[in-house]
């Protein structure tokens, strides 16, 4: 974190907790490029001004970040996410206590109502994208880890955080945005469909990948897309409407 080095905690801490497990070669974090793709956002589309960490109580930012970094983890991993989480605590660990959100959110146990509010928001969620085929042949062949996806990634994790912090339709936004930055193009189709059949408009989509463009573009990694958003929401359309 390049700010931190005018901080001696943060240095440190960076050097110990951060930066170490940030493959080598990774771009150091610019604060300068993340806020300015913010102000960028938030002026573009008026709808993603709830999402907007700098208008809301830094307490409320930790937990609105906290929850974004919780139900990703299921599509980026363990190793990628460590490195954000040990920033967070930094700060705290800097600036006290009182900037963070010590609220939980889930049961030490994943229940029924887990598994059925999981099958309930999946549903919800691919309705009228098409991926029914390929869902049924993932449950026949791969029982255990489409239950799993089903279960604990929409039922316990993000169900959930609908619940609590975010609105459906930004807590998806935040996972399309994910697997359209990892490059994984068919599978962001479908999302972004899906999030557009969740209620977010064509401009605010449109607003998001160019954010994602931009950021993918300064930490070196391949281009992501292109897609053909007004298409996607023309199909998304016309399958809700059948």
């Amino acid at each position: 974190m390049a700010d931190w080095d005018k901080d001696d905690f943060m240095s440190q801490w960076d050097k110990k907790y951060v930066s170490t497990n940030v493959k080598s070669g990774s771009q150091p974090y610019s604060s300068e490029l993340f806020m300015e793709v913010h102000s960028a956002l938030v002026s573009s589309q008026a709808e993603l001004m709830d999402v907007s960490s700098t208008i809301i109580e830094s307490e409320t930012i930790f937990l609105r970040l906290r929850e974004a970094i919780t139900i990703l983890f299921p599509y980026l991993g363990m190793p990628t996410c460590i490195p954000a989480c040990y920033g967070m605590i930094g700060v705290v660990q800097r600036k006290g206590p009182s900037y963070a959100s010590t609220k939980v959110l889930r049961k030490p146990t994943i229940t029924e109502e887990d598994v059925r509010k999981g099958t309930e928001l999946r549903a919800r969620i691919y309705r009228g994208v098409g991926n029914s085929d390929i869902f049924t042949l993932m449950d026949k062949y791969f029982t255990d880890l489409f239950t799993t996806s089903t279960v604990v990634t929409w039922g316990y994790l993000i169900a959930k955080a609908n619940e609590e912090v975010f609105q459906p339709q930004e807590s998806h936004l935040i996972v399309a945005t994910a697997i359209m930055a990892l490059g994984a193009t068919r599978q962001t189709k479908s999302h972004l469909k899906a999030t557009m059949g969740l209620g977010n408009s064509v401009g605010c989509v449109k607003a998001v990948i160019a954010t994602v463009t931009r950021i993918v573009d300064w930490a070196g990694r391949p281009p992501v897309g292109p897609f053909d958003v007004d298409q996607l929401a023309s199909e998304i359309q016309k399958a809700l409407q059948s």
